[in-house]
């Protein structure tokens, strides 16, 4: 009290220095919560990638019901010095036009995936990762005709001229053994690397590939998981140690020395370790003899 008998009236509020204290503790909660934030939402991202490969692989199943078992297939090769997009393991949607490496002679065609897009599975968005690093549904989707390709009037310098790529890696029909009968899902055979015999189960994956420009560097999940999609539609989720689920940047370094080669063993290898991880780890799969 003071000399009249009053209280005295002390005055309310936060120090500098508990303010500080304050602010400190609560830096200090973000610095430990964010990492957790973070990991919790590029595993969302994870979850949703793999139930975007689930769906994919029930409309594979779908898509081989109504066609003979076949799987979907790119185009036929125009002339026997085109590829193909039939032989080839890609994450093309569509085929442009003339814009296509890997089949310059089709045009104007929905390819791989694409054409499971343009029948039985009709959500575009799920063709796409969230964890996309390189190309995204922003970017792509808009290349992606909404009708038949052949309704198209597809000239350059029109809309859908462009090539279009989504997320996943789909297997088509590469290099799959002679004993298979070509694409019936059924029957798809097996490998048998070093004694070993090695059924091919995978169809798709997260496409991981650790290039050394834009145009060959494409991953998913910044190449640290792979999501594998079966021929039963299950998916499973792999950490890619040693990058058993990627094509290495050591690859592509081959490639650009004139080894265009190695691109073509390493993509046989990453398919046979997509096979084996079926039931397996795929760091334990057996590893094929480069071609000399």
């Amino acid at each position: 009290m003071d000399q009249n008998g009053k209280n005295d009236a002390r005055r309310s509020g936060f120090t500098l220095v508990e303010l500080l204290v304050v602010v400190s503790i609560i830096a200090l909660l973000i610095s430990i919560l964010l990492p957790s934030l973070k990991r919790a939402r590029e595993q969302s991202k994870l979850v949703v990638c793999k139930s975007n490969l689930h769906q994919i692989g029930m409309g594979i199943l779908l898509y081989a019901d109504d066609n003979r078992s076949l799987i979907p297939r790119g185009p036929l090769p125009a002339n026997p010095f085109d590829l193909g997009g039939n032989h080839l393991a890609t994450n093309q949607l569509w085929l442009g036009k003339g814009a296509s490496f890997a089949s310059a002679f089709s045009q104007c065609e929905f390819d791989g995936l694409g054409t499971l897009y343009q029948t039985t599975v009709r959500q575009l968005n799920l063709f796409f990762c969230p964890s996309d690093n390189s190309f995204n549904l922003k970017k792509e989707s808009p290349k992606v005709p909404k009708t038949r390709g052949d309704e198209l009037l597809c000239d350059a310098g029109t809309d859908f001229a462009d090539d279009a790529f989504g997320s996943y890696q789909y297997r088509q029909l590469d290099h799959l053994p002679d004993n298979a009968a070509t694409g019936n899902l059924d029957r798809l055979g097996f490998h048998t690397v070093d004694n070993v015999k090695v059924r091919v189960q995978a169809l798709a994956m997260d496409t991981n590939a650790l290039g050394l420009d834009e145009d060959s560097f494409h991953t998913n999940h910044k190449a640290e998981f792979s999501n594998i999609l079966f021929r039963d539609a299950s998916v499973n989720t792999y950490r890619n140690r040693n990058e058993v689920l990627a094509l290495s940047r050591d690859v592509f370094v081959q490639a650009g020395m004139g080894n265009i080669q190695a691109i073509f063993d390493a993509t046989d290898q990453l398919l046979i370790n997509a096979d084996y991880a079926y039931g397996s780890s795929p760091n334990d799969a057996p590893q094929l003899q480069p071609a000399r």
